[in-house]
């Protein structure tokens, strides 16, 4: 509550639109005369589009934000798949050539399917970024989110292509008893939880190698933040086989998970969200609502720890 009370009385961020080059994205930057603390490339989830609110709430922070959308807005994907993680590349080359931002001073911050694209993106440009932060993040390239039933008819795809061709992905389990009397309660309007579907599919130990991001790559460190009660997708496991995966290839930088045990997938840097709700039309998010606001003040000043300290410099 104080972080936001705080933000009504800050100054107003300067913003605009950004169209030019295939960008789709909302820039803020603190007011004329106030420092700026860093910069970073916010990535949402996959309700898609373009969320100014997301670049404002870190701008109210002291950074030049950039809220890129990745599909849902002309002349992006239309659906959340095979979209190219190069609208990332050219998101961090727009940011790093503003003259009032210092480009050792770079991140990458992602919720959910902006999580996993995040890491995806810092492991194509490493040299670009220079911390990660992944609310409730995969590390894993899932099947992407068709949302009309046209394009769900030609099978499971790729979220993401890189240089055209689409990235290795894991596809969903197919539900099967209990897991299918969860799907017919959502299709009558039910709130429904589809975290099994991921977690079966994390079964295929052969799938889940294929379609696990080389995030050894990443010459930068990295946040993770999870709810233990994440109803969407096992978001407290994922960031785990993300630790498990770094440390096997001893990576040279920092990497800490943030779990929140009675937290579910709503877990945001606390301007981003004012109800920290625990559904989302016919989804279960898990959580309290509570919890998940408990768990998004907490890890917040971390989050601007690590954006800001000796550790995000490259």
């Amino acid at each position: 509550m104080a972080e936001r009370d705080a933000a009504a009385q800050a100054p107003t961020p300067e913003t605009k639109l950004v169209q030019q080059d295939g960008l789709v994205a909302a820039f803020a930057r603190p007011p004329a005369g106030e420092a700026i603390r860093g910069a970073v490339v916010v990535l949402g989830g996959s309700g898609g589009g373009l969320s100014e609110r997301d670049a404002i709430g870190f701008a109210r922070a002291g950074f030049a934000a950039l809220a890129l959308a990745y599909f849902g807005r002309p002349p992006l994907p239309a659906q959340l798949v095979e979209a190219p993680v190069e609208t990332v590349g050219r998101g961090l080359e727009w940011l790093i050539g503003r003259p009032d931002v210092q480009q050792d001073r770079v991140a990458l911050v992602g919720r959910s399917k902006g999580g996993e694209l995040a890491l995806l993106a810092a492991a194509t440009y490493p040299d670009k970024v220079n911390a990660v932060v992944g609310y409730v993040p995969s590390p894993i390239v899932w099947q992407g989110v068709a949302f009309d039933r046209q394009a769900r008819r030609s099978g499971p795809r790729s979220s993401w292509t890189i240089a055209g061709e689409p990235v290795p992905f894991l596809p969903y389990s197919r539900p099967r008893g209990v897991d299918m009397l969860r799907m017919t309660g959502m299709l009558v309007g039910r709130p429904t939880a589809i975290r099994p579907f991921y977690e079966g599919a994390l079964g295929d130990s052969a799938g889940v190698e294929r379609a696990t991001i080389p995030i050894e790559g990443i010459a930068a460190p990295l946040m993770l933040i999870s709810g233990g009660d994440d109803r969407l997708w096992p978001s407290s496991r994922l960031c785990e086989l993300a630790v498990d995966r770094l440390g096997a290839h001893r990576h040279p930088f920092a990497c800490e998970h943030l779990r929140y045990a009675g937290a579910g997938h709503m877990i945001t840097p606390p301007d981003l969200a004012p109800e920290c709700t625990t559904t989302v039309g016919r989804l279960k998010m898990g959580g309290s609502e509570q919890a998940n606001a408990a768990a998004s003040a907490e890890a917040w000043p971390k989050v601007l720890e690590l954006l800001t300290g000796p550790a995000a410099l490259g």
